[in-house]
């Protein structure tokens, strides 16, 4: 009777530990204006807007914002970009001194972001997926962990 008590014990701490590191896993959304001429993207093809490879799509300009919230924009960056928040910086410099490339648009907020996108054509940016709101259209969520 003791051992199962004790299996019973150890398989329920291991569902909890389970469950609590599930429930804190994040995930970000890439968001555009709900005119945007793609209704998917892939991370790599987000990686070239955000290096300013990727300027249109279709026919529409592509008008990428980010987040001056350093938790979202350093998870977007290491995960989705694969660089570190300085090497991004130092790329854009050197872009927009050197080819007049302007960087991507900075928002304070997810919200200031959304209502930005909602409101410009070609808009296209990351938020944490549950701040997702209004109404813009989701082009691709990815896991970037704890």
């Amino acid at each position: 009777m003791n051992k199962l008590r004790w299996s019973i014990v150890l398989g329920l701490f291991v569902l909890l530990m389970y469950g609590n590191a599930h429930s804190f896993a994040r995930e970000i959304s890439i968001i555009s204006h709900k005119d945007y001429p793609s209704g998917t993207i892939t991370a790599a093809k987000v990686k070239e807007i955000y290096l300013g490879e990727k300027i249109a799509e279709g026919t529409v300009k592509i008008k990428p914002m980010e987040q001056n919230d350093e938790s979202i924009k350093k998870r977007f960056i290491e995960k989705v970009m694969g660089s570190s928040v300085d090497a991004y910086k130092a790329y854009w410099i050197k872009k927009f001194f050197q080819e007049g490339i302007t960087p991507p648009t900075a928002k304070t907020s997810s919200s200031d972001l959304i209502q930005a996108i909602t409101q410009t054509n070609g808009g296209i940016g990351y938020v944490w997926s549950d701040d997702v709101k209004g109404d813009v259209k989701v082009l691709l969520k990815i896991d970037v962990g704890n």
